[in-house]
């Protein structure tokens, strides 16, 4: 039995039970679906075209030119595996790479003298080093010189971050939930691991608003959830992905948050009225499941 939330923009939000949620979903846009933009700058903004020196530009998420338009028709169902690589650099010092992919994460160093930035590694271990070659405050160019690399690579970014450190989706400590733990975990630490999963999709819908992405994928990013325009769903069990699983201790913890899923989109929830923006429409609904969450057990 699969369980959908579903709602019509101009009517109201219905939550229901179907045999046949696959059928249904072909009509919904999934992934790639183009934000409306808004020409207002956000006070929870930093807007970096101004910034005065080098490390304030860097601490923002970098992502490898080449990579950029990859997303494009990259479902959460697409197979195909494809390289999304990125860099997100925060200025307490720590980083988060590769989110859609195998990420890694620990701190990072910007020496000024040398133009380098090092980057330590917890899960790879060592470090990778970078030479800045060109940096404006939406793109750069490095060469990894750490593998004595001569090749220019090529980085983008929106030019702007937020005020609130921990308000970035792609920070590390939103992305702690990813770190697979070591032993098995009791029942309100799996409980807490889905809720923090949760979060973090709080923060990447008001992300992609406050930022004015142009283009929304949810292509690699854990979850048991599939996401559509004005729809959110669990998948099925043959659907949930290594990378979700892999967030937890074993298969079987996996499934026990994965049941808490299911149970938490069987709640009743009520969508806002009159709302066109499918992302505020979502990103109301997942707030309400992420309070909701603490009564389900």
């Amino acid at each position: 039995m699969i369980k959908k939330i579903f709602t019509a923009v101009t009517v109201s939000a219905f939550i229901f039970s179907c045999n046949n949620a696959g059928d249904k979903t072909n009509s919904k846009k999934e992934n790639r679906v183009i934000v409306n933009e808004n020409q207002e700058k956000n006070k929870d903004l930093i807007y970096l075209d101004t910034a005065e020196n080098i490390y304030n530009i860097l601490c923002q998420v970098w992502v490898m030119e080449d990579d950029a338009g990859s997303l494009e028709g990259m479902t959460e169902s697409s197979q195909m595996e494809i390289p999304y690589r990125s860099l997100c650099f925060s200025a307490n010092g720590t980083f988060f790479k590769n989110p859609r992919n195998s990420f890694d994460y620990g701190t990072w160093q910007y020496d000024d003298a040398t133009k380098t930035i090092t980057i330590n590694n917890s899960i790879e271990k060592g470090k990778d080093v970078y030479k800045i070659a060109k940096i404006a405050y939406d793109e750069m160019t490095l060469v990894n010189t750490g593998i004595g690399s001569i090749t220019n690579l090529k980085f983008i970014a929106p030019g702007k971050r937020y005020k609130n450190a921990s308000d970035e989706p792609y920070s590390l400590q939103n992305n702690r939930w990813r770190i697979k733990p070591t032993s098995k975990e009791s029942d309100s630490a799996i409980h807490q691991r889905l809720k923090e999963n949760l979060y973090f999709f709080i923060l990447f819908y008001k992300s992609a608003l406050a930022k004015e992405d142009k283009a929304v994928s949810f292509w690699g990013l854990p979850s048991c959830f599939k996401w559509y325009g004005g729809a959110i769903f669990i998948k099925k069990k043959d659907e949930l992905k290594d990378n979700w699983i892999n967030c937890f201790y074993n298969k079987d913890q996996a499934m026990q948050a994965y049941a808490l899923a299911d149970k938490l989109l069987s709640q009743k929830y009520n969508w806002p009225k009159g709302e066109q923006n499918w992302l505020k429409l979502n990103l109301a609904v997942v707030e309400l499941m992420y309070k909701k969450l603490d009564e389900v057990r």
